[in-house]
This record gives C-alpha cells, sequence and structure tokens, in this order.
C-alpha cells in the first residue's frame, strides 16, 4: 500500500536519475558543440564523448586531423589548463587566457590563422576545450570570468 509522499519521493528519485552527476559533462554546457561541418571532425568528437577518456584512436584522429594544433591542445588538457567558469570556458595559454564559446576562441590564431574555408581547422585553443569537456578534465570555478578577468 503507497503511503502520503510516496508520489513526491518518486518525482525527486525521477528527477535524480535524470540529472547527471555533477563530474558527467553535459551535452547542452559544451563551449565547443560536438557537431561540425567536418565530418572527420565531429566523429572524433563523438567517439571521446562515448570512451570518456583519451584512446589512441582519438589521439591518433585529433593528430592526424590537427596537427601541431592537436597536439597542443592534448597537453593544454593534460595540464589541467581548461577552467570552465559560470559564464564561460577558458584555456589558459602560454601569454594569456583565451575564452571559448560556441566552438569559437578570442585568440589572434582564430581571429587571423585559420582557414574559414577548411572546416577542419581550428585553434588549440577550441581543441583542447572540446577534450576536456567530453572526459570531464574541466578545472570548475564556481564564479564569473567576467569578475574574475577584472583581477588579471
Amino acid at each position: 500500500m503507497r503511503e502520503a509522499g510516496d508520489d513526491e519521493r518518486d518525482e525527486d528519485a525521477a528527477e535524480a536519475a535524470s540529472t547527471p552527476a555533477a563530474d558527467e559533462p553535459e551535452a547542452e554546457s559544451f563551449a565547443v558543440p560536438t557537431e561540425t561541418e567536418s565530418d572527420r571532425e565531429t566523429a572524433w568528437r563523438r567517439a571521446l564523448a562515448e570512451a570518456g577518456e583519451l584512446t589512441p584512436g582519438v589521439v591518433d584522429a585529433v593528430a592526424t586531423i590537427h596537427g601541431n594544433r592537436g597536439m597542443r591542445a592534448i597537453e593544454a588538457v593534460s595540464e589541467g589548463r581548461v577552467k570552465r567558469y559560470r559564464d564561460f570556458t577558458v584555456v589558459v595559454g602560454y601569454a594569456e587566457e583565451y575564452v571559448v564559446e560556441d566552438g569559437g576562441c578570442t585568440c589572434k590564431d582564430s581571429s587571423y590563422n585559420l582557414d574559414t574555408e577548411d572546416d577542419d581547422q581550428r585553434c588549440w585553443h577550441v581543441l583542447a576545450a572540446a577534450v576536456a569537456e567530453r572526459i570531464g578534465e574541466l578545472d570548475r570555478h564556481d564564479m564569473w570570468y567576467s569578475d574574475v578577468r577584472d583581477f588579471l
């Protein structure tokens, strides 16, 4: 026999089951979307999200498609240089921090060097954010980057 409050507990349990754990990446919150104009890039992002870790196949794909930029991205992730704030994902570069949002970046490489006609070209900051998001290797900060930026 069901008792008073059982419906509430059932609803709470259903909500908890459908809510990702705090360390689990949420697809909707990715600063770098999984789907791209490049089938090859979309494939490695999907494989990475499925595996939840860097696999030799994904590392090979990132290196093959993105070359030195891809390797610098993996290095940045392994060094913990991808930060998630309330408002932005930020990648710590060698001289500055770069905001990555909606698959784009504030760096000069993105602005001046990348061929806009080549769907496989991304700056290493965007690649690092894409990797870190899918394997849960984000240095999370419960604050607004716009507030932190004022101190830098």
